[in-house]
């Protein structure tokens, strides 16, 4: 089931709580899902079962909760094995989403992209998540709220929570400027600082995803749509991009299961 923050300073850096007690949604019995590089940080926490990761030519097996701040390379997901789980889907806002949360710059994060959630917040997740399995759906998403707002700190939101509309519509570069009167290079630092990413690659991660995304949804193989809908040069450029990105051409991805599929569209 998919529950919204109840309160506001998480609402503006938490899109949902997705917490799965049927495996089936997760997985539709693939062994293996793919997850590519995006602006997208996400939280697991297992209550029950186990999950397999290969990343980077690293496997991991683990009835441990992760958090994904973010995926540099793609990473192949066993989840077969969970039983019950919780997933927090943070703002599409790069790192900015998790820093109000969390006590640790950008570099680091990028650093340890994947991170057991116990090293990143504290030991307490262990008993935080014993407390969870003894609650009804509803009342988790209650305790999530108020475990989450006592990790928060406004004082950590920076230039892209501010400016959250404007860059999540379209991350207009030169409409940002106009806005801030900021140069190319103030930008970047303010981007670079909060998320991790310059301001251009940001753009091109957000636009790769949303195409990838309407390409998984509609299973729409017509690479000229994809051209036009999300500005890129001409169809080689899209499918570069894709590839880049993936390490798939959009022809693969159509064949190839991936998180994507079974994530739910909440916002």
């Amino acid at each position: 089931m998919l529950f919204e923050p109840q309160i506001p300073e998480l609402q503006r850096h938490i899109d949902h709580y997705w917490i799965v007690n049927d495996i089936t949604q997760l997985s539709f019995g693939n062994h293996q899902l793919y997850a590519y590089p995006g602006i997208t940080p996400d939280m697991l926490i297992v209550l029950d079962g186990y999950y397999t990761i290969d990343y980077m030519g690293k496997r991991y097996t683990s009835n441990k909760s992760q958090l994904f701040s973010f995926i540099h390379k793609e990473v192949v997901m066993d989840l077969t094995h969970l039983i019950s789980c919780i997933i927090i889907k943070f703002k599409s806002r790069g790192l900015s989403s998790l820093k109000p949360f969390l006590n640790l710059k950008a570099d680091a994060l990028m650093r340890d992209s994947i991170a057991f959630t116990g090293d990143v917040f504290d030991v307490e997740i262990d008993n935080f998540k014993a407390h969870l399995k003894t609650l009804s759906t509803a009342e988790i998403a209650n305790e999530l709220d108020q475990w989450l707002l006592t990790h928060y700190k406004k004082e950590r939101e920076g230039f892209v929570v501010e400016m959250a509309q404007e860059i999540s519509a379209t991350c207009d570069l030169k409409t940002i400027m106009e806005a801030t009167k900021y140069s190319y290079s103030t930008l970047e630092r303010h981007f670079k600082r909060d998320t991790g990413l310059t301001p251009k690659k940001f753009q091109s991660l957000q636009r790769y995803k949303q195409a990838i995304r309407e390409l998984y949804v509609t299973q729409n193989a017509d690479w000229q749509h994809y051209v036009h809908a999300y500005g890129y040069y001409d169809q080689s450029h899209f499918i570069k991009e894709i590839k880049r990105y993936t390490s798939f051409t959009p022809a693969q991805l159509l064949k190839t299961p991936a998180f994507i599929q079974v994530r739910p569209h909440y916002s």
